[in-house]
């Protein structure tokens, strides 16, 4: 993975993200496929730049024709370490699906959350010691957030934000304020970033003052887990500017509060055009020693539109 550290005003990317509508064949022949990649770092952060470079990256095994995995989250349960994803197919009338995997024999995939419209982005996070996961089901209305249950299935256990329609939910804590990040439903769902704050999960929850926070192809929409090194508070963030998951940004959140709200870029992420996916990246979550992210690589296929639609 190429990463590095960046100024406020980001300069174009190293290694530019290939859209798979740029690749001289018409949009009808292309589709991107997504798999899940895992790093493992020497030891955890302790500063942002310990993630320059990322080594030993290891791929999930690759998915069927028109398939894919995307959007990891890790979680534990019994002692032992699993992993939710998006499975999803181009195919038509497939609804994304989420997915429990284990990242150390990841070659049996199993549904545990699904939906009578697409759900993605399992957004895995605790609250002492439970574990929740708010996945992104942004064709409906709110976000159903699911506990994990001690045999290890997932049940509905709150429905916030109902009148909303939220885009990649991002949860977490700070300040003794619940806070949930998520964009507007498309057409801006890749530019316009809201906040809520709650004292509880289950709520109520309350718009920021400055909804929306920003409009910003660049670095608006979640790009995975927030996460801390020291006292600092780091927001994933995608970078649409190029192509849909053309990149991550990683945002330092310099304030946050009812009423004021700032950031700035720190780090960037591009896909390594070594990588057997090469055209795209769009999420990240660190978590210890590993760190979780996806990336994409643009397919041609003549028969793409006999296929989906049979």
């Amino acid at each position: 993975m190429k990463l590095r550290s960046i100024p406020a005003t980001a300069p174009k990317p190293i290694f530019p993200a290939r859209d798979s509508s740029a690749t001289g064949w018409p949009r009808w022949l292309t589709y991107d496929e997504w798999n899940v990649g895992i790093a493992t770092l020497d030891r955890p952060l302790r500063t942002i730049d310990d993630l320059l470079p990322l080594r030993n990256v290891r791929w999930l095994p690759p998915q069927p024709p028109l398939s894919l995995l995307a959007d990891p989250f890790p979680y534990r349960h019994d002692g032992r370490e699993w992993l939710l994803a998006e499975r999803y197919s181009h195919r038509k009338r497939v609804r994304g699906r989420i997915a429990r995997i284990d990242p150390d024999r990841p070659s049996a995939i199993e549904i545990v959350i699904e939906r009578d419209r697409h759900v993605s982005y399992p957004f895995t996070f605790t609250d002492g010691a439970d574990v929740y996961c708010a996945p992104e089901m942004s064709q409906e209305e709110g976000c159903v957030i699911y506990r994990l249950a001690p045999d290890g299935r997932w049940a509905a256990n709150h429905h916030v934000m109902r009148g909303h329609r939220l885009v990649d939910p991002t949860l977490f804590h700070l300040n003794d304020r619940w806070w949930l990040f998520a964009t507007e439903p498309p057409p801006s769902h890749n530019d316009s970033l809201h906040a809520y704050y709650a004292d509880t999960l289950e709520g109520p929850w309350t718009p920021h003052a400055r909804n929306p926070l920003k409009r910003d192809l660049s670095s608006a929409r979640p790009a995975g887990r927030p996460f801390t090194i020291g006292e600092r508070l780091y927001r994933p963030a995608q970078d649409c500017s190029v192509t849909y998951g053309g990149a991550v940004h990683v945002m330092e959140i310099e304030a946050l509060t009812p009423t004021d709200f700032r950031e700035s870029i720190v780090l960037r992420l591009e896909p390594d055009p070594d990588w057997p996916y090469p055209d795209g990246l769009h999420h990240l979550v660190v978590d210890g020693t590993r760190v979780y992210f996806d990336a994409k690589r643009a397919r041609v296929d003549w028969l793409l539109w006999l296929k989906v639609w049979l």
